[in-house]
């Protein structure tokens, strides 16, 4: 039974402008009328109700989300993934940067002596080898059980939403080729859900602590293969297609045409056909409230889409800086070897990396980079002690020839998934270069030169 609090809720919603948050946040309403919910997004929006209050939250920046988030937290939905554009320029994994993300908003919660944290991830096969944005979905449940938040975790697979990507994907597919040859990876089962089955569950296990500690999986159907699912979208929507299996999985080639075809970003596209590989089904024995003869058929499902309301090109909604570079390397952690020793490993091999390029200065808390020892510095950058910890050092990126003078960059080195890795991260910097000249050059030479790290570090791991 739902244990309703007495007093007034306090709810933080991250990722709440996206179709799924908004639609919880109504339902949320419903269910708690007394709710103060925070609605975190990347930009500024507009709220139509005086309970929600719209904070516009970077939850790459720990100040950021301290900032956005009520002192104390009742419950806490997260509906982040980071598979779309974060910067003009972004040289890091989405993994990475949902690990970056998990981690930030994780720091901030447990602070808050939040009492239930939800989260809704993927599905996950039962297998030991995953694609990496399976991979991602595991590490951000890690990420919460390594800061031991109360956790009720929800998996599902392709949820079906008019403004979901993924669906929108299937429906542009369907749309736009007469023909489809099918390669192996459409035979592979799956088990979708609807949207509405999605918000009944969050929903429902809000506030509801006995779900504490759980692990529950959605399902909207029966399972069925991504070539019958296309097939029974084509006849929802009236149109009569031709399927034409072939025995390859074709990884590479299907993302390529994919994105092709639905005119999606790769960056959307290429992580979900890498996951297709392995069956996506709801494990029966970890439904969430749903009984076998509960459960209908997809095409069920496809009454309740009005096709005529999906948007008709899909675009990310995210709010990104012009002229700025995000750059983020997950690097293996030494043994018992903390940020501090990595920052420090770091600006004593970067000189000598460089040599005789580069010459490196400390004064204090100032770190210089200079052109064969000039005068003039390329860069000077300044630990933030105030910010920085053994496990997290962070260096302000305040001046520089090569900086922008609205510049906001900083780079930080961080500890995470329970020691692990060290996250080596630059965000938000803004050159003086010109923005092309910038990409091919500048850029492409830190990339290096954080590889190149990376190699150091993993010699100075034991054998």
């Amino acid at each position: 039974m739902s244990k309703t609090p007495h007093r007034t809720p306090i709810i933080v919603v991250a990722g709440a402008s996206g179709y799924i948050g908004r639609e919880l946040i109504a339902k949320l309403l419903e269910k708690f009328p007394a709710a103060q919910i925070t609605a975190l997004s990347r930009s500024q929006q507009q709220s139509e109700d005086p309970r929600v209050i719209w904070k516009p939250c970077d939850l790459f920046s720990l100040k950021s989300i301290e900032y956005s988030l009520p002192k104390a937290v009742d419950y806490a939905l997260y509906l982040v993934h980071s598979m779309g554009p974060t910067a003009q320029l972004d040289q890091g994994s989405f993994a990475d940067y949902d690990l970056i993300l998990a981690d930030n908003f994780s720091r901030v919660l447990k602070g808050a002596a939040v009492k239930q944290l939800i989260y809704l991830g993927g599905l996950i096969p039962d297998k030991p080898k995953l694609s990496l944005h399976l991979r991602s979905r595991l590490e951000v449940e890690e990420v919460f059980s390594e800061y031991q938040l109360p956790t009720t975790i929800f998996r599902a697979g392709l949820i079906l939403g008019q403004a979901g990507s993924s669906f929108q994907i299937l429906i542009k597919l369907v749309k736009r080729l007469p023909v489809m040859i099918c390669p192996k990876w459409t035979q592979t089962l799956t088990t979708p859900v609807d949207l509405q089955t999605v918000i009944q569950a969050l929903t429902a296990a809000t506030a509801d602590l006995d779900h504490v500690g759980k692990t529950y999986d959605l399902a909207g159907c029966l399972p069925l293969t991504y070539m019958q699912m296309m097939n029974l979208t084509a006849k929802a929507m009236g149109f009569k297609r031709f399927f034409i299996s072939v025995p390859f999985f074709t990884p590479t080639l299907s993302r390529l045409w994919v994105s092709l075809i639905t005119n999606s970003s790769k960056d959307l596209v290429y992580p979900l056909i890498e996951s297709l590989e392995h069956e996506m089904l709801a494990r029966p024995d970890h439904l969430f409230h749903t009984r076998p003869d509960r459960q209908k058929d997809y095409g069920d499902l496809l009454k309740n889409i009005s096709f005529k309301s999906i948007p008709g090109q899909f675009f990310f909604r995210f709010r990104i800086r012009r002229k700025t570079d995000r750059s983020v390397q997950r690097l293996i952690l030494p043994q018992n070897k903390n940020a501090v020793w990595v920052k420090d490993q770091y600006l004593t091999w970067l000189p000598k990396f460089l040599s005789p390029l580069i010459v490196v200065r400390q004064r204090g808390q100032l770190t210089s980079f200079s052109l064969f020892g000039s005068p003039v510095n390329l860069l000077e950058m300044e630990l933030s002690e105030e910010r920085s910890n053994q496990d997290r050092q962070l260096l302000y990126v305040v001046r520089g020839l090569l900086v922008s003078i609205k510049n906001r960059g900083r780079l930080e080195f961080r500890v995470v998934l329970n020691r692990k890795f060290v996250i080596a991260a630059i965000h938000d910097f803004r050159p003086a270069l010109p923005w092309f000249l910038y990409k091919y050059t500048q850029a492409k030479l830190h990339l290096f030169v954080m590889n190149s790290f990376s190699r150091y570090l993993n010699h100075k791991r034991p054998d």
